[in-house]
């Protein structure tokens, strides 16, 4: 059996990935179900790495990420290769997407492509005409880096590609109405950390991502009346954080939130810095916070804005430890 390694898949904008999953889900429909894994994101793969350099290939992601902008490719063909057991479609190889793929290593016999079916020859030769049928030349982007350990496929970590142009939005008190827009943000911005560790609805049902529900924002709203704040450019709400507070002069910040594919905009360091102006104007003099201990990440973006950790708790229905950190905000 083949040894194990590390792959960096480049993947797309979501209507990208909603138009190539839905040729794949059309062939899956007619019984065409391949040999390939299944329920990964439409990719192309950039290059392998061994696994014992999981820890180098993840700041070398970071690396590229923060320096390679999210950029267009154009959908042009379906073909076949690989002696006619993979069936895929493929964007232009343009200089972009050149770049990008250098940047994890030269290789001579890589052509970009995304695989819709891996079969025997006759079952691809079958398939073909039902990709022929759906697929129509697209422009689509190339906006993320997956991470992922085959085979089995295990998910490591996703980090995004720069924007294309700067983000510049404003913050201002959530809406009632807005509350069902502001789970998404939530539960889709608390998503990325539930895959990244391993939570799931089930070894982990009470984590912000999987809890989070209209009725629980509402309490918190009409009820606890809880200052909740969001972040909103050209009529979309992209960030999102709550203030919960206590007798003791203190606030807690609560589910402090960035759509994925928004982040490395600076929204979240603003609504952090709101949140210090906020706390302050309602005549709190420290403010809380609860994160996942084991994600030192996080921890330490907390630490550069001036929290200090404090201790950390178990509890039974949490598959880690949550940490706690504070910061003096006079």
């Amino acid at each position: 059996m083949e040894d194990k390694k590390l792959y960096i898949l480049a993947g797309y904008d979501d209507a990208t990935e909603a138009y190539l999953s839905g040729i794949q889900n059309k062939l899956y429909e007619q019984g065409f179900v391949g040999t390939h894994t299944r329920n990964l994101p439409a990719h192309i793969t950039l290059d392998s790495f061994p696994c014992e350099q999981e820890e180098v290939v993840k700041a070398l992601l970071q690396s590229v990420a923060e320096r390679i902008s999210v950029f267009e490719v154009s959908f042009s063909h379906v073909g076949i290769f690989n002696g006619g057991y993979v069936l895929f479609i493929a964007p232009d190889a343009n200089r972009d997407l050149l770049d990008l793929k250098e940047s994890f290593g030269d290789s001579f016999d890589w052509a970009a492509h995304t695989t819709m079916l891996i079969d025997e020859p006759d079952v691809i030769a079958r398939a073909v005409p039902a990709v022929l049928k759906e697929f129509k030349p697209f422009v689509g982007k190339v906006t993320s880096l997956h991470l992922y350990e085959f085979f089995p496929a295990r998910y490591i970590t996703t980090v995004y590609l720069k924007k294309e142009e700067a983000v510049r939005g404003s913050i201002r008190e959530m809406a009632a109405g807005e509350i069902p827009e502001c789970v998404k943000v939530i539960r889709k911005s608390f998503r990325t950390v539930a895959d990244e560790f391993g939570f799931t609805k089930e070894n982990a049902p009470r984590f912000t991502a999987f809890a989070t529900d209209e009725g629980r924002l509402a309490y918190h709203f009409l009820v606890e009346k809880r200052p909740m704040y969001v972040f909103e450019h050209r009529g979309k709400i992209m960030g999102y954080y709550s203030l919960g507070l206590a007798e003791d002069g203190s606030a807690e910040l609560n589910n402090l939130a960035v759509l994925p594919e928004f982040r490395r905009n600076g929204i979240g360091t603003k609504l952090l810095e709101d949140c210090f102006t906020k706390a302050r104007m309602l005549g709190k003099s420290k403010l809380k916070i609860g994160i996942v201990e084991e994600n030192k990440v996080l921890r330490s973006w907390y630490e550069k804005y001036g929290f200090v950790h404090v201790g950390t708790q178990k509890f039974d229905f949490f598959p880690f430890t949550c940490g706690y950190m504070e910061k003096d905000l006079y």
